[in-house]
């Protein structure tokens, strides 16, 4: 059983790219399609551990009756059955995890060309900014191209920063 959301993203690829809302929404709806599956992977093993055990019980009587070696064929078939499952959950959850990463970096590539029209504005500030510097100064002060990166750089990190706010008591840049 493959999830849906796989072959939806990899035929939309393109429309993705010039859609980062669509990109975050599909990632947060991976990241509970990964969450449900982990949840299901979960529970099989439990399953898995709990036939183990009766089987290990039947397998430990002496003298099995016929009751007895029927049960152990339903826990035997059982077994095979969570096994398969747990095979098939596992393939889909690699399959997610694939998935959640090719989101980041859709969303991350999607969010950058969606601002990419900001940046000859941005390289317009830098260069305005150190005129204004040198100009205010009387020609004393001029700016270098390490100032041009900084102020390029600083605007560059506010243009394409992530819109989340950052958690409250957090410090960072």
């Amino acid at each position: 059983m493959e999830n849906p959301l796989v072959p939806a993203v990899l035929d939309d690829l393109p429309f993705l790219l010039d859609n980062p809302d669509l990109a975050e929404a599909l990632l947060h709806r991976a990241f509970a399609d990964l969450q449900r599956t982990n949840v299901l992977v979960l529970q099989a093993v439990v399953c898995l551990s709990e036939g183990m055990r009766l089987e290990a019980e039947l397998r430990a009587l002496p003298a099995p009756t016929e009751e007895e070696r029927i049960k152990h064929a339903a826990v035997a078939a059982m077994l095979a059955g969570v096994v398969d499952s747990f095979e098939s959950l596992s393939e889909q959850q690699r399959m997610l995890i694939r998935l959640v990463g090719l989101l980041f970096v859709v969303r991350a590539a999607a969010s950058a060309r969606s601002r990419a029209h900001l940046l000859p504005g941005l390289l317009l500030a830098a260069v305005s900014a150190a005129v204004v510097v040198y100009v205010s100064t009387g020609g004393a002060v001029v700016p270098g191209f390490r100032s041009f990166v900084r102020f390029a750089l600083l605007m560059l990190g506010f243009l394409f920063a992530s819109d989340r706010p950052r958690a409250p008591g957090r410090r960072g840049g």
